[in-house]
């Protein structure tokens, strides 16, 4: 009997120990609670909608060796061949200095925006299709009085359409000048092919002199600036940079003019342009690599930060144009108009890369025409419309948002109120919300109640738009699972005491008999 009785009180003092234990861990299994808070949050409304807009396309191998229409050289028969599995047109995607970039390739019709209005009659100056921004450039570049005469580009009120190239990595629009005019009628079209027009805000050479590498950069001899810059310079702050209701929103955004050099041999130099866009010359040696990433480190040229500026030659590849070969994109002009990428220097002549139907290099004294690029800040903005040239797109602002982000811990069964997730005192009340995984936690009456073990996130839209996030973490309850223990032990006790006592009565039977 003795016996038994001992092995009763080990298996008590077993439970007792450890019931102890388990009732412990309750202090350790606490609800924890952290927030995170961000003020005026719009997330970006303008990719968004493009995004939706457009079906996101995969860059193909070697589609960059063809204009976006299929186009490409082929040295065996000396001809321009087609190849239709190169037809690219649409939103693709790439990496600049920022990040994702989202960029329009080949021949499409909805990347159409208007930004910005001409507060006076827009007048620029010269003749035989060759005009700049004051008289005073004109004469500049060797003209006179007789030569040097105005033209109206812009009536006052005329609204700036657009081209967008890309949504940069910061998320900014980055955009590319649309209009032109009839020189012969004066009307003001969106690149058109009709008349004899004039695409863009001017004509005009991109640099004075010729006879040095350096004249080919956007600027030299350590900041100077080239011809061109000082025309779309004052262009704009003869416009958008005059109105601090459209001045707000262009940002100084990149822009590159890449000297950095390919080749070099005696007074002859290609720049590392023609290494990534002109492989057609070499016979393809390896495939054209346009990049959105500026690599120049050269004393002329450079990378800026520029409230306006001009395309790069890469960017015109990546857009569907090519060197050689007649292509189709979105834009192919009436006008030739200048890039801002140097090409080379050969013959005491610096070229720079230019566009028409065709990737191509023009001498710095050639005049040909200004398209102004700018980038515009998304921030707090939405996109209206439907990017169309009847129907363009149109910045719109929005207020902005709040947005909080909470994150809790509960027990299996046990409930939060929702309001608790958060540091500050917030009004749920209108809040409406979503369980990523109903299995797991609920939200009602506005209390979360934990289901199961695991972690889940409740996401919440309040009707004046702020946004809400939940982290939930539910785990076992130590309660729970020290009562079960208790009730496991006193079962373990009544069955071995009732099998001690049943043994003992027999024995006392049989010690009698």
């Amino acid at each position: 009997m003795r016996r038994i009785k001992k092995i009763l009180m080990v298996v008590l003092l077993f439970v007792v120990t450890l019931n102890i234990n388990y009732l412990g861990m309750i202090d350790k299994r606490i609800i924890v609670e952290s927030s995170e808070y961000k003020a005026g949050n719009t997330s970006n409304l303008v990719l968004n909608k493009i995004l939706s807009d457009n079906e996101l396309k995969t860059e193909i191998p070697k589609m960059f060796n063809y204009a976006s229409n299929g186009n490409y050289y082929d040295f065996s028969s000396d001809n321009v061949l087609n190849d239709s599995n190169y037809i690219t047109n649409g939103l693709y995607s790439s990496s600049d200095e920022d990040g994702t970039t989202y960029y329009y390739r080949g021949d499409i019709d909805n990347n159409n925006l208007v930004f910005g209005a001409y507060d006076e009659d827009y007048y620029v100056y010269g003749s035989e299709r060759t005009y700049f921004q004051t008289k005073e450039s004109c004469i500049e570049a060797g003209g006179n009085d007789e030569f040097c005469q105005p033209l109206k580009i812009a009536s006052k009120g005329e609204k700036m359409y657009w081209k967008i190239i890309r949504v940069n990595g910061d998320g900014s629009l980055r955009l590319i000048y649309n209009n032109c005019v009839n020189i012969t009628t004066g009307e003001i079209t969106h690149m058109s092919s009709v008349g004899s027009l004039l695409c863009g805000v001017g004509s005009t050479p991109y640099n004075l002199e010729s006879n040095d590498a350096k004249y080919s950069g956007y600027t030299y001899d350590n900041g100077t600036d080239s011809f061109i810059k000082k025309e779309v310079d004052t262009w704009y702050n003869n416009t958008l940079g005059s109105n601090p209701n459209y001045d707000k929103y262009v940002i100084l955004g990149r822009y590159c003019s890449d000297s950095s050099k390919f080749l070099e041999q005696e007074d002859n130099i290609l720049f590392s342009s023609v290494d990534r866009l002109g492989q057609v010359g070499y016979n393809f040696a390896k495939d054209n690599a346009p990049s959105f990433i500026c690599h120049t480190n050269e004393s002329y040229g450079g990378s800026y930060r520029l409230k306006a500026g001009l395309i790069t030659a890469d960017e015109l590849v990546l857009a569907g144009e090519s060197y050689f070969v007649t292509g189709n994109s979105y834009l192919n002009p009436v006008t030739i108009y200048w890039s801002m990428t140097p090409l080379g220097f050969s013959s005491n002549i610096a070229f720079v890369w230019y566009a028409s139907d065709r990737l191509n290099l023009g001498n710095v004294n050639y005049n040909y025409a200004l398209r102004p690029v700018i980038n515009l800040t998304t921030e707090n903005m939405t996109l209206i419309g439907e990017g169309t040239i009847n129907n363009p797109y149109m910045l719109e602002e929005v207020e902005p948002t709040n947005s909080y982000k909470g994150k809790v811990t509960i027990e299996v069964g046990s409930s939060i109120e929702d309001i608790k997730a958060f540091e500050e005192e917030l009004d749920l009340s209108g809040v409406t919300w979503t369980v990523k995984d109903e299995s797991i936690a609920k939200i009602e009456n506005g209390k979360i109640i934990g289901l199961k073990n695991g972690t889940t996130v409740i996401t919440g839209v309040g009707s004046d738009g702020t946004s809400y996030e939940i982290e939930v973490t539910v785990i076992s309850n130590p309660v729970t699972s020290s009562v079960l223990y208790i009730g496991i032990g006193l079962i373990l006790i009544l069955v071995l005491g009732t099998g001690a006592f049943i043994t003992y009565r027999i024995k006392s039977v049989v010690d009698k008999e």
